[in-house]
């Protein structure tokens, strides 16, 4: 068994309140540049969205037998239960956020994945928490084993 980690702490929290048309992404990495976050973790995440952009999990004939989906499209008015996720940077030194969430439709179905970054509006309000990490560097590395970037721990 192979892991890779880092340890550090959580050393601040930041809560932010992301407006009607604006993306959450884009929300988050505007906060993230702005108040020097270069690795953290999005652990509250709530709202409404106008549409659901989104990537899943799925079979494909490659290295390790996945790989994310063609984008996925769910128009609103839709519930943004909740999201979680990770930030980081690229190699370049721009900032990454990694978020997975869920959302219900009109009739209340669930719906869940990768969200794609700029395709992702607020409808009312998306309010999120951000707690910051220190002593750890997450990176997105291009990682051979699974044929694609995936954000790393590093001290």
């Amino acid at each position: 068994m192979e892991i890779n980690f880092s340890q550090g702490h959580l050393s601040s929290v930041v809560m932010i309140r992301i407006s009607p048309g604006s993306d959450i992404i884009e929300g988050i990495e505007k906060v993230c540049r702005q108040c020097d976050i270069d690795s953290g973790v999005i652990t509250c995440c709530i709202g409404s969205l106008q549409k659901f952009s989104y990537l899943i999990a799925v079979p494909l004939k490659n290295k390790i037998g996945s790989g994310y989906s063609d984008p996925k499209l769910l128009d609103g008015p839709l519930e943004f239960l909740c999201a979680q996720g990770m930030i980081g940077k690229e190699e370049s030194g721009e900032t990454f956020v990694h978020l997975h969430g869920l959302v219900s439709d009109k009739d209340g179905n669930v719906h869940g994945g990768h969200l794609i970054k700029g395709e992702n509006p607020v409808l009312v309000t998306c309010e999120i928490m951000i707690s910051q990490i220190q002593g750890v560097k997450m990176i997105r590395t291009y990682d051979p084993k699974v044929d694609m970037k995936v954000l790393m721990p590093f001290s």
